[in-house]
């Protein structure tokens, strides 16, 4: 456990950057990923609080800084910076979110890269993919493609399956499937033909639901990260997901010949945040 103790003293969250136009559904999603019905507090690059009448103001105006940080108070071990995505021709845009990322993937602490990107788009339409989306996997950069508002193209679908002569019955029975084929061929197809693919896709349906959930974007995220620093770092910050915490401990500390009994406890307990908190609160 001194790892995980000596990670979380270096690095206390996990920082994500999370791209995708107003539309997007982002704010509902990262709701869910940090059990939160309140909308999170806004930090500057300073660590200052920021009123949100002022924030809101500045977007209303077209301003929008990316440095600023989105921490939730359900789970203050995420830290979020919100990109607004990129609308056509919006070329700018794209090369702010690229410096951003170039600049925070040289910073020498641990604690102030960025650890994970979730890239958001809406699919609650039949048109294709934004030039302006796939502009942006022209760049090496791990990310996972969530396709969030599913639900909306279901609609869609089967709105135009009514409109083909469709009989309610059927073209409620046909929507769902259809509405996966045109995911794959408007959304996942295009991006699996970019320079740098998305590590890998999440569907989300309506986030709106109370039995929604985020299990397979986190289980997705965790997979993509290829340093187990990192993996440790993103499972222990998971406060909601005790399944992801018991998995990762299982499958990553009993590897080769069994340890001892006091080495296998310290290797399975930290991966659990609750664990670490109580560890640092002991030694204090």
């Amino acid at each position: 456990m001194g790892q995980a103790i000596d990670l979380r003293s270096k690095c206390p969250h996990f920082r994500i950057l999370v791209i995708g136009r107003a539309n997007a559904g982002k704010t509902t999603l990262l709701k869910k990923v940090c059990n939160s019905v309140e909308d999170p507090e806004i930090f500057n690059p300073d660590g200052k609080r920021l009123d949100l009448d002022i924030v809101e103001g500045s977007v209303e105006r077209g301003e929008h800084d990316i440095e600023n940080q989105l921490i939730f108070k359900s789970n203050r071990q995420f830290i979020f910076h919100d990109s607004r995505g990129f609308e056509s021709g919006s070329a700018n845009e794209i090369q702010k979110v690229k410096e951003f990322i170039t600049a925070r993937s040289r910073t020498g602490q641990l604690s102030d890269q960025l650890h994970a990107i979730w890239y958001c788009m809406p699919t609650d339409t039949t048109r294709p993919l934004l030039a302006a989306d796939e502009q942006f996997f022209s760049v090496s950069v791990p990310v996972i493609a969530i396709f969030t508002k599913f639900d909306g193209l279901i609609q869609e679908v089967f709105s135009e399956l009514r409109g083909d002569g469709k009989s309610v019955l059927d073209a409620k029975n046909a929507a769902p499937e259809r509405a996966q084929e045109v995911l794959i061929s408007n959304f996942i197809g295009p991006l699996k033909t970019t320079k740098f693919r998305p590590s890998d896709f999440v569907r989300m349906d309506d986030m709106r639901m109370e039995q929604s959930d985020c299990i397979d974007l986190i289980d997705k995220t965790a997979n993509a990260l290829t340093n187990d620093t990192l993996k440790l770092l993103f499972v222990s910050v998971q406060q909601n997901n005790i399944d992801l915490c018991i998995h990762y401990a299982v499958t990553n500390s009993f590897n080769g010949e069994p340890p001892g009994v006091g080495m296998s406890m310290e290797l399975v307990i930290g991966w659990f945040p609750h664990t670490w908190n109580v560890s640092v609160e002991c030694q204090a």
